[in-house]
């Protein structure tokens, strides 16, 4: 498991930006309008804020890329899934709990999620 970014839940996603970028984080892209991700200006997402009750009933954590997810949920039934592979605007994502309760969040990449930092048109909208 490749740690990708850490997942910040929030209730006030524009108001959360404006506080990371004081901090010197950049937008980098909004995949959809309740998800932002930030880091170094020409990089990749080192935090994503998302707007969401559900991961903010799981709260705040890593994002690991297992490669393909689906895979991984297939050949590991014994884990304590939370969520079932499911596609998202950041690629296909899956969460399962540690033996503490703690949640692990897995994701496969969608390959614009990489190219957000780029200045890619695919998403939803960049910021800049």
């Amino acid at each position: 498991m490749k740690l990708l970014f850490e997942l910040r839940p929030v209730d006030h996603l524009e108001a959360t930006v404006d506080y990371y970028r004081s901090l010197g984080l950049e937008p980098l892209g909004w995949p959809d309008d309740d998800t932002a991700m930030l880091g170094a200006r020409d990089g990749d997402p080192t935090i994503v804020l998302v707007r969401d009750p559900a991961e903010s009933a799981l709260g705040a954590g890593g994002v690991y890329d297992v490669g393909d997810v689906a895979e991984f949920f297939a050949e590991h039934p014994g884990l304590d899934w939370l969520m079932a592979p499911v596609r998202t605007p950041l690629g296909w994502y899956a969460v399962f709990a540690d033996r503490t309760g703690a949640c692990i969040r897995l994701l496969d990449p969608s390959p614009r999620l990489w190219r957000a930092g780029r200045s890619s048109a695919d998403l939803y909208a960049v910021a800049g």
